[in-house]
């Protein structure tokens, strides 16, 4: 069954299980300019995820809209189904159901290396206290 793996801002991991179990698949990152725009995604925002994206082995990174350049690849390549990974991020979340209306989706779960899930009233202390299990990752 072809497969593509898709990286979405929220999942820029080499490592990710996903990118294990379909280590055959292609990988693919769509930069969406007016997405970007909408969200007012600062440009160091953006030079980190193109920075992140670089250590991914063999990433295609494409320009345009998502879910058109995705469909596009879908049919271009014979694929039968998407791989990707949860994300909080309502936007992507409604592309990955517009997805779901032509293609199988198959979406894993992100992992973060933090267990406490306590929310942190300022960055400094937070990164403090989990620093350490950040850096070994």
């Amino acid at each position: 069954m072809p497969s593509l793996i898709w990286f979405n801002e929220d999942s820029l991991n080499p490592e990710h299980q996903m990118v294990k179990d379909y280590a055959d698949a292609p990988k693919v990152y769509v930069f969406d300019a007016p997405y970007l725009q909408a969200q007012n995604i600062a440009k160091h925002r953006i030079q980190f995820i193109y920075e992140a994206l670089l250590e991914i082995p063999s990433i295609q990174i494409y320009k345009g809209e998502t879910v058109a350049v995705l469909l596009q690849l879908i049919k271009d390549l014979a694929i039968s189904e998407v791989v990707t990974t949860e994300t909080p991020n309502h936007m992507i979340k409604g592309w990955q159901n517009e997805l779901q209306k032509s293609i199988d989706l198959v979406t894993y779960p992100e992992i973060f290396p933090v267990t406490d899930h306590s929310s942190p009233r300022r960055f400094s202390r937070y990164w403090r206290k989990h620093e350490r299990s950040w850096l070994t990752v």
